[in-house]
């Protein structure tokens, strides 16, 4: 991971000169070349490389008004990470932690809870109304990236909602990028089978590119020995708790993606779908061997990027289209045959059957100007239409369509269209304006001011701004002030959705938060980088579930605030070509808060070595150490242990258009734990060894 800054047509396509050299050579017949290239670049040179996440326009690393990671397709493979979510484990600030409920990936950043992630790919964010990023989401395949662009701090100031904490950005493979056509297919640890196909080329004066990948894997399996129906089996004197026993997290994907560009214009059209996606364990913590839910998710983007429109203005524009639906098949089975609760026995279980689907709509035109000496000032305006639609629902606990308490142990009743299905068909528009000036206020001191403002139709509107000082200390060090306000708009589930246990409310206000950086970047000589970033963090109206009065159930509500003191340090070393080391530490210091996120850890540390030992062979070593994680005050358990996860890989490209590799994750078979609330009471055991070999093909272009 290199840190960097992204430009516009990272948003669409475009691609600095300094990534342009690991990405542009069509003529190279040995997949290995483009990977030895890229480990034979000089710190100095990664670190020149031009990306625009931070600010939309491009400009070096030294000149990046904010904390920013660069991960390439090269990078990707020579860790040989198979999904983003392994892509991101090396990024200083960031923790993937993993909900019981089909193992979903959450990400989090500088100990903020998830929510405040904004996940964009190729400029376009991918949250939904009810689940955020949906409620089966499962990453994205790695074959399909080019590149992930990464700001560490806020973002709402371009991006809008969600960007409190840092800011993702996943470029695909998109036309004009390829330059390789391949296919490749990969098998491993339980059950995972893999296979892609990559292809680039032109087709009447167009740029086309087309990605497939499928995957299946039957999940690793954990061994749950007590969960919550365990406990409610205590309080009743049953014996319906499937535990011990595996929570099945097994899943099939599909990922198809297609593009095509003709200079300033660029179609997109993405369709990935999710089949016999297991959920292991319910949102309370009981063992579901029923659940297999299936998505699709369809996006369309129609883009025009044009950076010389005129002498001082260059142009963007861009129109896109998602549609997403969610079926949970035969589950959700919340609780397990037997079950027995306050209203009686439920001999067949506890069923809770959920469909949904959910439209998006965007536009967005803006500019920026250079007719001022010294300035560039971007401004741009934005729609967006949402709708969530084809909402239905079958309970055989709660209540009934007509508000009426259902009998234990009945069928299952259809409550859709009704007031007591689990969320309304309601539509949101988003309306948006930004600007920002960048002004080079002397010869070695930039300043980057901005705002954006967005008024929502179902609540208040936010306004997010932001101030960046960069100041160029001398050759070799640089030192950057930054300052950033950001929010999170509240999700349907919190505004509409009553549940078994909460109540929405429809008055809420956006989640706030407002960030200080001071960071320094040292480069003593080309083959040592060094960097170190200070960060505090508030977050005010934090949305959480309170109690109400004369109501057995919580409401969300804008109820609290916290805070957290934070540093990261970050250093490179390459002391030979063949050869690189990285490494970094997070430490996060949060208040004593009630609202700050439980189950993160306060430390963290990441090392990492590459080695191209001989031509055409290259070995990978990571290492990922967590701290232990606390508990939440009144859990008499002991904090989570910390950790520390090895992973290895090593490739072969030395005979011509084949490359090989075996990776080795969690190499020492360690016994690592995901954080769990009481309703587990010994946390979510993750994979130990795991095993994957993969083979390369490079087709003829």
């Amino acid at each position: 991971m290199v840190p960097a800054t992204h430009d516009r047509r990272c948003r669409l396509r475009h691609t600095a000169p300094a990534i342009c050299l690991l990405t542009a050579s069509a003529a190279i017949a040995n997949p290995d070349e483009k990977l030895r290239h890229f480990l034979s670049l000089s710190l100095e040179e990664l670190m020149e490389q031009k990306v625009t996440i931070s600010t939309q326009t491009a400009r070096s690393l030294s000149n990046a008004p904010s904390a920013v990671s660069v991960i390439t397709a090269e990078d990707i493979k020579a860790t040989g990470a198979t999904n983003l979510v392994d892509v991101l484990q090396g990024v200083p600030g960031i923790y993937v932690r993993y909900s019981q409920f089909g193992f979903r990936p959450l990400i989090s950043f500088r100990g903020a809870n998830d929510k405040q992630t904004l996940l964009m790919v190729n400029g376009a964010p991918m949250s939904d109304l009810m689940w955020r990023l949906g409620i089966f989401w499962k990453g994205l395949p790695a074959s399909v990236i080019d590149r992930v662009e990464i700001i560490r701090g806020p973002g709402s100031a371009l991006f809008g909602t969600d960007a409190s904490a840092g800011v993702i950005n996943v470029i695909t493979k998109t036309a004009g990028i390829i330059s390789n056509n391949e296919a490749g297919v990969r098998i491993g640890s339980f059950d995972t089978q893999n296979g892609w196909l990559q292809y680039g080329g032109q087709w009447n004066g167009f740029d086309v590119a087309m990605t497939a990948d499928l995957a299946r894997t039957d999940g690793h399996g954990p061994l749950i020995d007590s969960d919550a129906q365990s406990r409610s089996d205590q309080a009743f004197g049953t014996s319906a708790s499937l535990a011990p026993g595996e929570a099945g997290y097994g899943w099939q994907n599909t990922d198809l993606r297609f593009s095509l560009s003709n200079a300033n214009w660029q179609l997109l059209a993405d369709y990935t779908r999710h089949d016999d996606l297991a959920t292991g364990l319910t949102g309370a913590g009981a063992l579901d061997p029923v659940t297999e839910g299936t998505d699709n998710r369809l996006d369309i983007g129609l883009l025009y990027d044009n950076e010389q429109f005129s002498a001082d203005w260059g142009v963007n524009a861009e129109l896109r289209y998602r549609y997403i639906d969610y079926t949970s098949g035969e589950g959700f089975q919340e609780w397990p045959p037997g079950h027995t609760d306050a209203s009686g026995i439920y001999p067949a279980g506890v069923f809770n059957q959920m469909t949904s689907a959910e439209q998006r709509l965007s536009a967005e035109a803006g500019g920026i100007y250079r007719g001022i000496d010294d300035h560039a000032i971007r401004m741009g305006a934005g729609y967006v239409w949402q709708d969530l639609n084809h909402v239905e629902q079958w309970v055989n606990s709660g209540v009934g369509g007509n508000g009426n308490p259902l009998p234990a142990g009945g069928p299952p009743v259809d409550i859709s269209d009704t007031p007591y299905a689990f969320a309304p068909e309601k539509t949101r528009h988003n309306v948006y304006v930004y600007l920002q000036d960048e002004w080079a206020i002397a010869r070695d001191w930039e300043l980057t001011v901005g705002a954006r403002y967005d008024h929502y139709s179902d609540f208040a509107g936010s306004l997010a701004p932001r101030l960046a000082l960069v100041w160029q200390t001398g050759d070799q060090l640089t030192t950057k002030l930054l300052y950033g306000q950001a929010f999170r708009a509240p999700y349907y589930q919190e505004l509409y959705a009553e549940t078994s246990f909460s109540l929405p409310n429809r008055d809420l206000d956006p989640e706030r938060s407002e960030t200080w950086e001071l960071a320094f970047s040292f480069k003593p000589h080309d083959g040592l980088y060094l960097g170190m970033n200070l960060f505090r963090f508030e977050q005010r109206d934090v949305i959480s579930l309170q109690p109400v009065a004369g109501q057995p159930k919580l409401q969300y509500q804008n109820a609290g605030e916290y805070r957290i003191h934070g540093l990261e340090l970050e250093g490179w070393w390459q002391p030979a070509q063949s050869l690189r080391l990285a490494a970094n530490f997070t430490l996060n210091d949060p208040d004593s808060s009630r609202y700050r996120e439980i189950g993160l850890p306060r430390q963290q540390a990441y090392l990492r070595a590459d080695w191209q030992f001989l031509p055409g062979w290259h070995w990978n070593v990571q290492t990922n150490w967590i701290g232990e994680r606390e508990r939440s005050a009144g859990d008499p358990r002991a904090p989570v242990d910390d950790q520390m996860i090895t992973d290895s890989t090593l490739r072969y490209a030395g005979i011509r258009r084949w490359e090989f590799a075996l990776s080795v994750r969690n190499l020492f078979d360690v016994d690592a734990r995901e954080f769990m609330r009481s309703s587990i009471p010994n946390d979510l055991p993750l994979p130990g060894r795991s095993i994957y070999a993969e083979a390369r093909y490079l087709l003829d272009n």
